[in-house]
């Protein structure tokens, strides 16, 4: 192999191994909410991967959630089709609280209501579930400040 060739292989692996890294993190994904409540978190970050969400789970562990991240601020509703278990959800906009809810499973054939924050002007970029009661038992307020590591 020729130098030049030797050097076209050795960067075409290096573009790769940065491509295959750079997908790595050895820092888990986490929400932190208010004083002291941190999550380890799933990313959400695609319609399919959204619309899954925590259905068909038989638990969510505490200390553990997904976080549905949205390209901008968005109003989507969440609804618990095919959920098994109570959850709590968190809505977000630029790192604050926007809102907080408890929603319950919708039994099989009823018809499901839809969460969204009770003020209807309000959008949010992230939403964030978790095991039933995590964020009211907190204390989660409007306003809170949220850092999120990892996404």
């Amino acid at each position: 192999m020729t130098g030049s060739r030797l050097q076209a292989c050795v960067a075409l692996v290096g573009v790769g191994a940065a491509l295959l890294l750079g997908g790595c993190s050895a820092e888990p994904a986490t929400v932190s909410v208010g004083d002291g409540l941190t999550l380890q978190v799933e990313v959400a970050d695609s319609g399919a991967e959204r619309s899954a969400g925590l259905s068909g789970r038989p638990e969510v562990p505490a200390g553990t959630g997904m976080a549905f991240v949205f390209d901008g601020p968005s109003r989507p509703a969440f609804w618990m089709q095919d959920t098994l278990v109570p959850l709590s959800i968190m809505w977000v906009l630029d790192g604050t609280v926007v809102d907080v809810a408890e929603m319950q499973p919708c039994p099989p054939g009823a018809l499901c209501p839809l969460y969204q924050p009770a003020d209807p002007d309000a959008v949010f970029d992230l939403a964030v579930e978790a095991a039933g009661g995590t964020f009211t038992d907190a204390g989660i307020r409007p306003g809170d400040p949220v850092l999120t590591t990892g996404f």
